[in-house]
């Protein structure tokens, strides 16, 4: 196991296939929140504040989980931050409904634009500022799904906005972005640019 305090209000867990195996979970008993993965998350995050530092107590907590390589990355986020406690708590109740119902939607989307020629294209930001300085930099744009994955956040934007988005952050080759929308956390779905200017100011 290998905790990281990557920043104050966020941790990284690793474990590996002998922790997993050790609490007794596996990643289909994480995803289902059986009783014995929480357990084993609440154990870990005990284990995190007594070495690391980690004080997770009165604070709403942010999940995030995702096979890498044979082991399981968990990242942890305390939600302090005001627009994204509002944002969290607004989509909190249809996040497990966008996970299962977006997740083939975006996969048959990305089959569609390699047999159709249609494209797309992915920004990584570093921050959720800079997410909603972007939305509101293009205020003609509607569309677009924002995901969470590990620290960072991405967009999807339709082609033509490559140029436009890119002076807010990095823009991905389709490699990459079809490894953010596979394993990434899918927080907005098709309407991020609508969303973030409605509810958030720049």
């Amino acid at each position: 196991m290998k905790l990281e305090l990557i920043r104050q209000n966020k941790l990284k867990i690793t474990l590996c296939r002998e922790d997993l195996n050790s609490y007794g979970v596996n990643v289909e008993s994480i995803s289902k929140k059986t009783s014995e993965a929480q357990a084993m998350f609440f154990s870990v995050l005990r284990k995190a504040e007594a070495e690391v530092g980690f004080d997770y107590s009165n604070s709403r907590l942010v999940v995030e989980a995702m096979p890498s390589s044979g082991d399981l990355v968990i990242f942890v986020t305390k939600v302090d931050n005001e627009a994204e406690q509002r944002l969290f708590e607004r989509i909190s109740s249809r996040q497990e409904n966008m996970q299962r119902e977006a997740r083939p939607q975006m996969r048959s989307e990305a089959e569609r634009r390699r047999e159709d020629g249609r494209a797309s294209f992915m920004v990584e930001l570093t921050s959720f500022d800079d997410v909603v300085e972007m939305c509101h930099a293009i205020p003609t744009y509607f569309g677009g799904t924002l995901y969470s994955s590990e620290e960072n956040y991405y967009v999807t934007v339709g082609a033509g906005m490559e140029k436009l988005v890119a002076e807010y952050g990095r823009l991905l080759d389709e490699g990459a972005q079809s490894i953010i929308e596979e394993h990434g956390v899918p927080i907005i779905y098709r309407r991020t640019f609508d969303i973030i200017r409605n509810r958030f100011k720049a």
